[in-house]
C-alpha cells in the first residue's frame, strides 16, 4: 500500500524524487522501488529530512517505528498513518508534548489503479491540514473526510470490501470454467461484469436499486437468480461479514 501511494505521488509530480525518501525492513520492497530515482534511508534520517511522513507499517509494528523516528520529528512536520486501527490519539500519545500532527488516512487496494477510496480524519493538532491530504492522495481515487468514530466501520467496509468484490469475482470465474468455459474467457468475463458494473454505478448517477431494476425484466434470467440471494439471504451474510471485520479493526486497536 505505502509502494503504491509513492509511485503515485512521484508519477504525478507531486514531489520529486529527489525530495522523497523511503525506508522499509524489507529490503526487497525498496529494490522495488529503485526505479523511480528515490532516496532509500533509515527511518530516523527520513523523519529528520521529511515534512511530511507516511507511516505504512502494521498495527503492531507503529510503536517501534514512532521510538526510531521520535528525534526526528517535531511539530513541524507532519504524521499520516495508514495502520488499520490505530487512533490518532494513539499515536500523539507516542510524540507527548510534542504537538505533532497526526492525520489517519485508511486507503484501499484500489489505490493501485489510482480508483481506491481515501477516508482520512484530522488528529488533534492537525485541524487545518485538510489541503496536504488533497495533495498527496487526490491522485489515488476518492479522498474524503470522516468522523474518526467510524473508522472501524469504513475499514470493515471500504478495506475490506475490495476483498469481498474479489472473492465475487473468484466465483464467477470459477463457476464460467466449471460451464466449460476457457480460463482466459472466464478471466475476462468475471472482471468485466465488476467493472462494468462499477463504472455504471459511478456514471449512471443513479442507486444500485434502480440499476438492479434496469436489468431485471419481469420473468426474467436476473430476476430469478435474484430470488435465490434473497432465500438464502445473501444481505444477512454481507452484514455478517462486515460485522466481524469491523470487530477485528476495534481488536487491533484495543490490541496496543
Amino acid at each position: 500500500m505505502g509502494g503504491a501511494l509513492l509511485r503515485s505521488v512521484v508519477d504525478n509530480g507531486v514531489f520529486a524524487p529527489s525530495r522523497v525518501y523511503a525506508s522499509d525492513a524489507r529490503k526487497e520492497q525498496l529494490e522495488m522501488l529503485g526505479d523511480i530515482g528515490i532516496n532509500i534511508t533509515d527511518n530516523l534520517s527520513l523523519a529528520k529530512n521529511s515534512d511530511v511522513i507516511v507511516l505504512g507499517v502494521k498495527p503492531k509494528d507503529v510503536a517501534g517505528v514512532a521510538a526510531e523516528i521520535k528525534g526526528g520529528m517535531d511539530g513541524g512536520k507532519v504524521l499520516i498513518s495508514i495502520a488499520a486501527g490505530v487512533s490518532t490519539r494513539t499515536i500523539e500519545s507516542y510524540f507527548e508534548g510534542s504537538g505533532i500532527p497526526v492525520i489517519r488516512v485508511m486507503p484501499n487496494l484500489n489505490i493501485k489503479v489510482k480508483a481506491g477510496l481515501l477516508p482520512y480524519c484530522l488528529g488533534r493538532y492537525a485541524k487545518n491540514l485538510k489541503g496536504v491530504i488533497e495533495k498527496i492522495f487526490s491522485f489515488s481515487g476518492f479522498v474524503f473526510g470522516l468522523g474518526e468514530e467510524k473508522f472501524d466501520a469504513v475499514t470493515a467496509i471500504s478495506g475490506s470490501g475490495p476483498g469481498f468484490i474479489f472473492f465475487i469475482a473468484e466465483i464467477m470465474e470459477s463457476i464460467c470454467k466449471a460451464k466449460g468455459f476457457t480460463p482466459e474467457e472466464a478471466d475476462l468475463i468475471s472482471a468485466y461484469i465488476i467493472y462494468g458494473s462499477g463504472k455504471n454505478l459511478i456514471e449512471a448517477g443513479t442507486s444500485p436499486a434502480v440499476l438492479k431494476k434496469m436489468v431485471s425484466s419481469p420473468g426474467g434470467t436476473t430476476l430469478a437468480g435474484l430470488s435465490v440471494f434473497v432465500e438464502r439471504g445473501l444481505q444477512a451474510i454481507f452484514e455478517e461479514a462486515i460485522e466481524k471485520a469491523e470487530k477485528r479493526s476495534r481488536e487491533l486497536s484495543e490490541a496496543l
